[in-house]
């Protein structure tokens, strides 16, 4: 596998000129998500924490391009792979909200799951999942019965993370509140 460094995957995500909004939330994504595979890790299951955080940090590189489109996440993926990043490919195609409703696209495999759930979990601010799905459907009222559809996959998919890492809801969100807070 290839994987991008931290490094690597800053200036994979700087080539991509993206608003300063956009840079926010993806490195918001990716210590949330960081956190997280070092919960999933310390729990015993095998994890490639780099290859979830330089997921995390990319998975938005085609927001501009797609804007609106199913197809988000989707070229993102594609063009991880042409760069010789295949293994991202998953997680950043089964991120957006939308493909919690799409049984090809949805979350599988822990680095999938992380991103998702670190996702659903910050915007310009760290939210709880229904916060998050709220601010949506405030921004994106003529998608409102999909997303209010996600909104049970979503907290499915945080309470598996939260089992599988041995600790209740309230106290993994407090984590991730706690790792969005750092270096910010």
């Amino acid at each position: 596998m290839a994987v991008p460094s931290p490094e690597r995957a800053e200036e994979i995500l700087a080539d991509y000129n993206l608003p300063d909004g956009i840079v926010v939330h993806s490195r918001g994504v990716a210590r949330v998500a960081a956190e997280a595979a070092r919960l999933v890790a310390a729990a015993g299951i095998p994890l490639d924490a780099q290859l979830v955080e330089s997921a995390a940090l990319l998975h938005d590189i085609d927001k501009t391009a797609t804007r609106g489109s199913l197809d988000h996440g989707v070229l993102g993926s594609r063009w991880l792979t042409e760069m010789g990043h295949p293994e991202l490919a998953l997680p950043v195609a089964s991120h957006p909200v939308s493909a919690l409703l799409d049984e090809d696209r949805f979350p599988r495999g822990w680095p999938s799951v992380i991103v998702s759930v670190g996702d659903r979990h910050v915007a310009q601010e760290f939210l709880t999942t229904d916060a998050r799905i709220d601010d949506l459907v405030a921004r994106h009222p003529e998608h409102a019965d999909s997303l209010e559809l996600a909104r049970r996959p979503a907290h499915a998919l945080e309470l598996e993370l939260a089992e599988v890492c041995g600790i209740a809801v309230p106290e993994l969100v407090d984590r991730l509140r706690r790792a969005w807070e750092t270096d910010r």
